[in-house]
């Protein structure tokens, strides 16, 4: 159990890789239904992020997944490890190339 915590914290300096790799099974488990596996999302409710603007935003980002947008829901329920995972997974697939989010930078945002 201890060894899981410590695997998740928040304040540890993550790599990249290891970010995109946990935040792709978050993306596939929580955002793949709305915004498609290709990241193309579906016209209207769903925005595309494959060289999406709020992608590329660090603030932008952290900031809709902590509190939902229109038809997206707030992702508070995840942890903070989870949530930069999914977003430097997003800022690095589809296309995009918008660099990392660290877990420590969405613990202080949540403050």
């Amino acid at each position: 159990m201890i060894v899981a915590a410590l695997a998740d914290d928040p304040n540890k300096q993550w790599t990249t890789a290891e970010l995109i790799a946990r935040g792709e099974k978050v993306y596939q488990a929580n955002c793949q239904a709305c915004h498609q596996a290709n990241g193309l999302g579906v016209a209207g409710a769903f925005p595309a992020l494959a060289g999406s603007k709020v992608v590329a935003s660090k603030s932008d980002q952290i900031a809709i997944l902590l509190n939902g947008k229109n038809a997206m829901p707030s992702w508070k329920t995840l942890s903070d490890v989870e949530l930069a995972a999914v977003a430097t997974y997003t800022k690095n697939a589809f296309g995009n190339k918008a660099g990392e989010i660290q877990p420590a930078e969405f613990k202080a945002a949540r403050k």
